[in-house]
């Protein structure tokens, strides 16, 4: 699979609540982006041929929840990828610093 991803993505660890078809389910965001996530399922028992997915996260070392909405642009056996559809400007602003704290260690050179 080529890489189309115009956004650097952060590896994460996030449990999230994701809502599918009126279900809620437990699941776990592995990487995420300004435009999206990696989504890794944990309860559900199945994939899904559903691709509009609501989130509810916290980013580690918040208090309020993010709420967006995404879409699924692949799918493999236990994990799918989202683009990020809806997400209010104040959640998007967030995200966007929280982003720029995780990712800016990563670029600095190592001095020892």
């Amino acid at each position: 699979m080529s890489e189309v991803r115009k956004q650097s993505r952060v590896d994460c660890d996030i449990i999230l609540n994701k809502t599918e078809r009126g279900m809620m389910n437990v699941a776990r965001a592995t990487n995420i982006s300004l435009s999206g996530m990696r989504i890794q399922r944990l309860l559900d028992p199945y994939a899904s041929a559903d691709e509009n997915i609501q989130f509810e996260l916290e980013l580690p070392g918040t208090a309020e929840p993010l709420v967006l909405s995404g879409k699924k642009v692949y799918e493999g056996a236990d994990h799918f990828g989202v683009r990020f559809t809806e997400i209010s400007h104040r959640h998007f602003i967030r995200l966007r610093s929280w982003i720029a704290e995780h990712t800016l260690p990563q670029q600095l050179p190592a001095f020892h």
